[in-house]
């Protein structure tokens, strides 16, 4: 029987036990009088069940309580009583890795995932740290250091895995709580990187690619929305269905999930002549669109790149992504959401989180107005001539002329000196060139009205 009991007037306490036939003491300190009381019964119950010739793991909930405090004063307190046993210790890098290690379901890239988010969290706690005394303020700051290097997105990647590799080890009666549990993520989504690359410069880009493959390579990742290179890998002649239309992606991302194995993806007419372009090219015989060129790890950025330089186009963040990104954005304007995701091979939450954006066409629509975008430099206007009596009254009357418009015509341009005044106002000037390539603007020889 257990029993707690004062030893100092300042609130000092300690428990009296018998184990063995011996009376012990565990000298607590100062402790708040609750605290004292349920360490007490813990100590009671731990007395009674090892008194009659039981164990730890024979009681769960008392199991558990005793995984909660290792590596705290307490348990090295109910250690040197003789109650628990010493423990070795768990140590954070040897236990992840053998969790990578022990993961032969994954493919390589998953694996080359983990690793990357297993060396930040070594790094950053320590490779002999005791994984059972990580607790949910040291996953914070880690959380706080990484965000001091990386982006948000990269930072929750990583905390993500933190969270799947102590999973396992509650999963293995290790530890009891997920020190990542409660943790708030930062967001995945980065605006910021989001690119849409238009067809004028997708047309750029072919033009500037030095061989027929290449070209291939570029329609099937910016009018076919690919994953580059894996979707690349093993495509197939016999893929496709050129009577039916229709090309079969294999999806090695989504194949592990039934029935996402590969997906059909309509033969758009962006891509039929590099297709064909390729086949003319290709062996007799040959099986594969791409014969050896290109494995799951082949990296391709450095190919796009220097085409890119070669057309004068900067390199966009994400190359491959942001094609795949402004392919899905295009077929989402045209088609219902569902039908886009189905072709592209992607979720509509994963579509609108990572990959629809707003373009400048949809501002085009909706206004009706053409974006000038050359600004800085506009265009020379040639204003119409316009025949009125004599030249000295049309040079007295040149910046007080207005002229009647077409109906349609908007009245902030009739007045021809709003140009000249205000010639740096490209706002106007932009509107302007509009209306006249419209023919809101007067034929020659409309009659004008001076104010």
């Amino acid at each position: 029987m257990a029993s707690l009991s004062k030893y100092k007037s300042n609130g000092n306490y300690r428990i009296l036990f018998n184990f063995k036939g011996n009376r012990n003491t565990i000298y607590l300190g100062k402790m708040e009088p609750r605290q004292a009381t349920r360490l007490t019964d813990k100590v009671e119950t731990l007395e009674s069940l090892l008194n009659s010739g039981g164990s730890v793991s024979e009681n769960p909930t008392l199991d558990a309580w005793v995984k909660e405090i290792i590596g705290t004063p307490i348990h090295e307190k109910l250690v040197k009583a003789g109650l628990l046993s010493p423990v070795g210790k768990v140590k954070l890098a040897e236990f992840i890795d053998d969790y990578i290690a022990s993961r032969t379901d994954i493919k390589n890239q998953t694996r080359i995932n983990l690793c990357a988010s297993r060396r930040l969290i070594v790094e950053h706690f320590g490779a002999s740290k005791d994984l059972r005394l990580i607790n949910p303020a040291d996953t914070a700051k880690l959380k706080a250091t990484l965000l001091t290097t990386y982006a948000n997105a990269t930072v929750s990647r990583v905390l993500r895995r933190g969270r799947q590799f102590f999973g396992n080890a509650v999963d293995a009666g290790i530890i009891t709580k997920n020190p990542f549990d409660k943790m708030k993520f930062p967001s995945q989504k980065n605006p910021s990187r989001l690119r849409f690359i238009d067809r004028k410069t997708a047309e750029k880009v072919n033009d500037a690619c030095p061989s027929a493959q290449w070209r291939l390579i570029f329609a099937l990742a910016r009018f076919g929305g690919l994953r580059i290179p894996s979707e690349l890998v093993g495509l197939k002649w016999t893929d496709i269905l050129w009577e039916q239309g229709k090309i079969r992606i294999h999806s090695p991302k989504t194949e592990h999930i039934e029935g996402k194995d590969h997906r059909w993806l309509p033969l758009f007419p962006e891509l039929s002549k590099p297709l064909e372009e390729s086949f003319e090219l290709a062996k007799d015989g040959e099986a594969f669109i791409f014969p050896k060129a290109i494995n799951i790890s082949t990296n391709l950025r450095k190919g796009l790149t220097d085409i890119l330089k070669k057309a004068g186009i900067s390199p966009w963040p994400k190359l491959f992504q942001n094609l795949r990104a402004s392919r899905e954005t295009e077929l989402c304007q045209d088609h219902p959401n569902h039908v886009a995701c189905e072709w592209i091979g992607n979720t509509i939450t994963v579509a609108k989180d990572h990959y629809l954006q707003v373009t400048d066409n949809d501002f085009a629509k909706a206004t009706g107005i053409t974006v000038t975008k050359n600004l800085i430099n506009p265009p020379k206007i040639e204003l119409p001539e316009v025949e009125i009596g004599n030249a000295e009254s049309n040079a007295h009357d040149a910046k007080t002329t207005h002229f009647t418009t077409h109906q349609g015509g908007s009245d902030m341009f009739s007045n021809v000196q709003n140009l000249i005044e205000n010639p740096e106002n490209y706002r106007v000037l932009s509107a302007f060139i509009e209306e006249m390539q419209n023919g809101l603007m007067p034929r020659v020889g409309i009659e004008p009205t001076t104010s």
